[in-house]
């Protein structure tokens, strides 16, 4: 009889083993345009890599009040855009939310985040057995530095060099 305990046990292990194996997510390039606090919004980019199918439920970084999933219809026009509660990421490959396509807005900014920061970033994904994965990541911002980061100087500096004046004209008429 104490085979049979131990023959149960064994073979409830290895079902429970190959039922319980945790999705392995990658987040890669993750980054973001600066923005200033008190920003509506800002848009973040990722690309995201699973072994297994999952759904992308939600996100959240502690820079900003919430963080919307947002699908582009079409790309390049943000009329096309729209909010949606979960995203498919499929099974060995990239799913990108990149620039001018799907992306996440970070909706309420919190705080300046400038060129050069790192803003914690944590995606929340559903299994098929609706069980919850968590990633994170750092976004790295990355863009045109903020008015307020800038040298005071160079605040209110034109922004395109400005040509130096054309050298007098030279002419061949002798000199009264």
């Amino acid at each position: 009889m104490n085979r049979r305990v131990l023959l149960v046990l064994a073979m409830l292990g290895v079902l429970q083993s190959g039922a319980v194996h945790a999705a392995e997510v990658t987040l890669k390039d993750a980054w973001m345009r600066p923005a200033p606090a008190g920003a509506a919004s800002a848009r973040a980019y990722v690309d995201i890599v699973s072994d297994t199918a999952l759904v992308l439920a939600g996100a959240s970084t502690p820079m900003a009040s919430k963080v919307e999933i947002v699908l582009v219809k079409r790309l390049g026009e943000p009329e096309s855009e729209e909010v949606v509660p979960s995203l498919a990421v499929l099974a060995g490959a990239t799913t990108r939310l990149a620039y001018l396509g799907d992306h996440l807005r970070v909706v309420g900014v919190t705080r300046d985040v400038a060129n050069g920061d790192y803003v914690p970033l944590t995606l929340t994904f559903k299994d098929t057995a609706g069980r919850p994965v968590k990633a994170t990541t750092n976004i790295v911002v990355r863009g045109a530095l903020l008015p307020q980061h800038m040298a005071p100087e160079s605040r209110d500096a034109p922004t395109l060099p400005v040509a130096p004046a054309p050298p007098p004209a030279v002419s061949d008429a002798p000199r009264m």
